[in-house]
């Protein structure tokens, strides 16, 4: 069957399947895991589809809102959003009458839709939970705070049509995020028995290994239940097992060991490990998606960076860190692993920009001059969706300028930010979003991103806007929620590029879905603070944008970060430079065939890897990511035929800790019910299992 590719928008006429078969994908992890063929005819933008969609934007939006008030930190991820939305498809067939059967593609559109809330849940109340009650204190109505979200959601959306010939549309932006979400939805709506398969013999013949290697939906349901049973261990009855110091239990009075193996010191050799995927994952994501080569950077890093720098600043005791751990908690100043982070995070920003320009200059600037997916190559994605009507860019140019000037507005008339300002803090944050994007697009990590929001932070310094300003947050708040939107919106329009979800429909879906979103969020907030008020709605030092979190960091907000008290942070300039030179040296030096390997090394990925330690990310909870994910790969990870399986165990684990996230929050922490406590472990406050671990030589 052939088509003309010179004509998008026109599918292939009279065809119920459109497929490539001979052309594979470049990628294994794709090639194992996305289809290779479309059913152009297949229902997608429906009225089952949008109203199921609709009702999981408000479920959600409801339910996140009620657990910023009650202090549970409840939520439906996505994994979770797949398997309650199959049913009700199915039954929506079964009781309407007339109804085609519920198809893959309704199911990923609703799942798109759904996914615009749990992204207000990730990053607007991430970070707007300081600044939004800082505004209300002007006693403004409901439409300042809708119109202002509103226009947040679609600047990100307008810019992520923008870019989408950059990441979205290439064959090696891959997005390894959406891997699990597209192995059970091709699990539950593909279970057809293989050739492969089949020569495996009857059910009484096959062993258990082959049973679950046919039944992918068992091996799934299987491994949820394990995870759902495990996961109780560590958020309730035995929470030692999240700080597992086990090495310093030899010696629990000796200082230096365990500086040097808790989980809140360096784990060194294991000696502190995570036993929890919640810690594990919730700012590093699944260890499993991540190719190989993004395991061994940031592997490489963690060893050079924890492990043999972090000593030596801590040996040579600089600006006094030997009165203080090694690595610490949040509110006890500067430590050793403070300024090695905050350093690496300095540097990352001028590295990115570096790194983007000599490895993958030629490349954008080739995308640039594509106008449509029909000039993207021998790529099998992008020849199957330019059979669909494309987006026109001047409906995403509209749709960001009209976001743009709303905010401008808003902001300006109600004297939270000059407008000057907002447009200065979009165009940073804009800038930022390609190079960053192709990171996280390629190795699965950090939408949420440590230096870009220093970043914010120091300009706004930099402009004497105030400590804890309105001008302040509201600076921080607009560049970067525009950073982080605008990456998701592009990995959930990558999730419909693979699903081959048509983009006109993916623009009314996700348009809408934000609307919604913001209606329903914004108008249980606004209600709850005029019933409650300020003092009741939020946990303050909850959110990152609140700067008493950055007490514990290497910035002391009194003066500005390089002024006064700060004087000393004056150092960290130099990252600047060094972040710009690591990836020209690398790159230079693999010009030279005995140095090719050098081209492997990704600095910016190495770099950003730390930034969100140690004041939410423990030595022990990266070390044992690694470990996961290197055990993983360096086994099954090798077989072609394990990588769906692969996807499916990291979506298996999230759902199986979602649900007992649920139940543990809703039925004892949100009643202060608490399990009795393990002799030895109350101390610390859950910190680190070994005191040791959490105080400096002076102590």
């Amino acid at each position: 069957m052939t088509y003309d590719v010179e004509n998008p928008g026109v599918g292939p006429p009279n065809a119920l399947k459109f497929h490539i078969d001979a052309e594979m994908t470049q990628f294994e992890e794709v090639g194992g895991t996305c289809a290779n063929r479309d059913n152009f005819d297949e229902e997608c933008f429906t009225v089952r589809s949008v109203v199921i969609g609709l009702i999981f934007v408000i479920a959600t939006s409801y339910l996140h809102q009620w657990t910023v008030y009650t202090f549970t930190r409840t939520y439906i991820g996505p994994m979770l959003v797949i398997m309650l939305i199959y049913p009700i498809g199915r039954f929506w067939a079964y009781a309407v009458p007339k109804s085609k059967p519920f198809t893959q593609k309704e199911h990923a559109l609703a799942l798109i839709m759904s996914n615009v809330s749990y992204m207000y849940y990730l990053q607007f109340n991430f970070a707007t939970a300081a600044a939004l009650p800082l505004l209300e204190n002007d006693g403004l109505n409901f439409f300042n705070y809708f119109f202002l979200v509103l226009a947040f959601q679609f600047l990100g959306f307008g810019l992520a049509g923008v870019l989408r010939r950059f990441l979205v549309w290439p064959t090696e932006v891959i997005w390894p995020q959406n891997l699990p979400f597209i192995a059970i939805l091709r699990t539950l709506h593909e279970r057809e028995t293989s050739a492969k398969q089949h020569s495996y013999g009857t059910v009484k013949t096959r062993s258990l290994k082959e049973v679950l290697y046919q039944n992918k939906l068992l091996f799934f349901f299987l491994v949820t239940v394990v995870a759902f049973i495990y996961e109780w261990f560590p958020l309730l009855i035995a929470p030692f097992l999240s700080v597992f110091s086990w090495m310093c239990m030899f010696d629990i009075n000796n200082h230096l060991l365990g500086q040097l193996t808790a989980v809140r010191g360096l784990a060194l050799g294991g000696g502190g490990l995570t036993l929890d995927w919640m810690k594990i994952t919730q700012y590093l994501g699944s260890p499993l998606i991540l190719p190989g080569w993004a395991l061994v950077n940031i592997g490489f890093g963690f060893v050079l960076t924890i492990w043999f720098i972090v000593p030596i600043v801590y040996a040579s005791n600089v600006r006094q860190v030997q009165s203080r751990a090694i690595a610490g908690v949040m509110f006890t100043g500067i430590t050793a692993m403070n300024l090695v982070t905050s350093f690496t995070s300095f540097a990352y920003i001028p590295a990115i920009f570096v790194h983007t320009a000599l490895f993958h200059g030629y490349d954008l600037w080739d995308q640039l001059r594509s106008k449509s997916l029909t000039n993207m190559g021998n790529d099998m994605h992008a020849r199957l969706m330019s059979a669909y009507a494309y987006v026109p860019e001047w409906w995403y140019f509209a749709l960001f300028s009209a976001s743009l000037i709303t905010v401008c507005v808003i902001c300006n008339r109600n004297d939270w930010l000059p407008w000057y300002l907002v447009l200065l803090s979009l165009v940073i944050n804009a800038t930022l979003v390609l190079p960053v994007g192709l990171v996280s697009s390629i190795t699965g990590q950090f939408l949420h991103n440590a230096p870009v929001y220093y970043l914010n932070v120091i300009i706004s310094q930099g402009f004497s806007l105030g400590n804890e300003s309105k001008q302040t947050y509201t600076f921080i708040v607009v560049g970067y929620i525009l950073f982080v939107q605008t990456l998701a919106l592009i990995q959930d329009m990558k999730l419909g590029h693979y699903m081959k979800i048509g983009p006109r429909y993916m623009f009314a879906a996700q348009c809408l879905a934000g609307l919604v979103c913001a209606m329903f969020s914004i108008g249980i907030q606004f209600m709850n603070f005029n019933n409650y008020g300020l003092n009741n709605q939020y946990d303050s030092s909850f959110s990152i944008f609140d700067f008493t979190l950055l007490g514990g960091s290497a910035f002391n907000d009194v003066d500005g970060f390089f002024a006064g008290a700060n004087t000393g942070n004056r150092v960290l300039l130099w990252a600047f430079l060094v972040g710009a030179l690591l990836p020209i040296t690398s790159w230079a030096l693999s010009r030279w065939t005995r140095f090719t390997w050098l081209k492997e090394l990704h600095w910016p990925l190495i770099l950003v890897s730390f930034s969100w330690m140690p004041a939410l990310l423990t030595a022990g909870a990266l070390f044992t990511w690694l470990l996961f994910g290197f055990v993983v790969y360096f086994t099954i990870g090798k077989y072609t035929w394990s990588q769906r399986h692969i996807y499916l165990t990291s979506g298996a684990l999230d759902l199986g800790l979602n649900l007992t996230l649920i139940v543990v929050n809703i039925a004892f922490t949100n009643f202060n019910r608490a399990f009795p406590d393990w002799v030895g472990t109350a101390v610390n406050n859950g910190w680190d299992t070994c005191k040791q671990a959490l105080i400096g030589n002076s102590s």
